[in-house]
């Protein structure tokens, strides 16, 4: 029974990966959310999305604007100047 069963997520996952690649990976992160909190719970699971979804806009930024961290590294100089 438990073979048939992950022989039918497999066939579920592998027919709906090519057309709905979105719904599978919600379900994987969805899952792997689930996981998370029963492991460690809510608040340190709710830091660890809110510091990955900075992590994830940092790096669409960067990857958008050519110098962003070079601007970024000048704006950060420019105001500890500024506090002398």
């Amino acid at each position: 029974m438990k073979e048939e069963f992950k022989e039918a997520l497999r066939g579920w996952l592998a027919a709906h990966w090519q057309e709905d690649r979105g719904q599978c990976l919600g379900l994987l992160a969805g899952i792997v959310l689930a996981i998370m909190i029963l492991l460690i719970g809510f608040w340190r699971t709710a830091f660890i999305v809110l510091c990955g979804g900075a992590g994830l806009y940092i790096g669409r930024k960067a990857d958008r604007e050519p110098d962003f961290f070079g601007r970024i590294a000048d704006e950060f100089l420019d105001r500890i100047n500024r506090l002398r």
